[in-house]
């Protein structure tokens, strides 16, 4: 997304100067003219602020902050001025400024949040709009509370899960070429000078030494080539989104876990919109602009032609085939019982149980695994160079 500076005219020649997230140009227009406005002109905002993320927790305080102010009584404009001069994160003060004009302007808050899609997600939007409806916004800032409490949770588990691999793999590659290019030359060199006949893996060690010595800016610039190229196609490409979900879900380990990520973000979102009295179809509509997990999002696309076509939603996820038997069983289960919502909660609650289990289980194979790898190549190069080595001295002590 790319933030817009622009200027409109409204109904009766009404000039209005804003910033709006947009896609391109012609969504911007498209997004103005749905708010009743005529773009003028516009130019791209390059203000470094708001290339800054908005974390989870700075949005749980808003959250928190509306309900208390719902629930005293404050007037909404009043409540957004006060959280303006409380709110120490940039990106979200700029973007509380121009929320507070379109809502001084007329517009709805949800209709005001809905020009920042890069800080307020579907969800944020969809049950703002289910609060002003019905009246139960203090109701629906708790709901967002407790949804972005969880995403923040979610969000923790798995940088917990690829912290450690990152770090073991990162500290393996700088290891292994600090090794190939300065400490192994210099010490073969020494034992080509006084050992006629090398060992194997020596031999396959100094091959690979000279390699990675002599076409290291080559091997840097093919894999820099080829991490764009991916970037470029998994970016702009139609299915790219699909692609890279399909690449990544291959991955051992990694796929496993991403797909049980994808299935409790889909039913915590699906939950938490169907308990504010979102229907089933607008339901099942923002969990997928939300999630855009490539094979989910096709998956949600045949559920939402089926639910359309008049199948009960758990016949729906059977046809798709994405979701697991126990989903299906128990979402059947709340169909025929008239207790959908509270089974929709226990299915959610039982995905965050295994979704903590994975990540734990996925943790303790991967730590014996990473050091096994360092392990062996350690080995691999103190026995290729100072058996070999040892085998010089003794002949020299003769």
């Amino acid at each position: 997304m790319t933030l817009y500076r622009y200027k409109a005219a409204g109904k009766g020649g009404i000039l209005q100067k804003g910033v709006l997230e947009a896609s391109s140009p012609t969504e911007l227009k498209i997004r103005l003219r749905e708010h009743g406005f005529s773009l003028i002109t516009y130019s791209m905002e390059t203000s470094f602020l708001f290339y800054q993320k908005v974390k989870p927790r700075t949005l749980m305080d808003l959250c928190l902050h509306l309900e208390q102010f719902e629930n005293a009584g404050i007037p909404l404009r009043e409540s957004l001025e006060e959280l303006h001069q409380l709110q120490n994160t940039p990106k979200l003060k700029a973007i509380l400024v121009e929320i507070i004009r379109d809502v001084e302007g007329g517009l709805l808050f949800s209709h005001a949040l809905s020009k920042h899609p890069s800080v307020f997600d579907p969800v944020f939007i969809g049950l703002m709009a289910v609060g002003e409806k019905t009246g139960q916004l203090s109701f629906v800032y708790r709901q967002l509370f407790q949804h972005l409490k969880w995403v923040d949770e979610v969000q923790a588990q798995v940088f917990k899960s690829l912290r450690y691999p990152a770090i073991m793999a990162t500290v393996l590659f700088v290891t292994v070429f600090i090794l190939m290019t300065v400490l192994v030359p210099e010490l073969v060199a020494f034992i080509r000078n006084f050992s006629r006949e090398l060992p194997l893996s020596t031999r396959l060690l100094i091959a690979f030494s000279g390699f990675l010595s002599d076409h290291i800016f080559l091997i840097f610039g093919i894999a820099g080539m080829l991490v764009a190229l991916l970037f470029i196609v998994f970016k702009f490409h139609p299915k790219g989104h699909y692609w890279k979900d399909c690449f990544l879900d291959a991955l051992p380990l990694i796929g496993p876990l991403r797909r049980k990520v994808a299935l409790a973000r889909f039913c915590h979102i699906f939950s938490v919109m169907f308990e504010s009295g979102i229907d089933i179809l607008q339901a099942l509509q923002t969990a997928r602009k939300y999630l855009k997990y490539g094979q989910m999002y096709t998956s949600l696309e045949t559920i939402e032609r089926l639910v359309r076509e008049g199948l009960s939603l758990s016949e729906a996820f059977q046809r798709a085939g994405f979701f697991p038997p126990m989903i299906v069983r128990m979402v059947r289960i709340g169909e025929q019982t008239s207790s959908l919502q509270k089974t929709l909660i226990h299915v959610k609650d039982y995905l965050d149980a295994t979704l903590k289990r994975q990540v734990d289980h996925s943790i303790g194979l991967i730590e014996p695994m990473m050091i096994l790898c360092v392990g062996l190549v350690m080995t691999w190069i103190i026995y290729s160079v100072f058996f070999p080595l040892y085998d010089t001295l003794s002949v020299l002590d003769y």
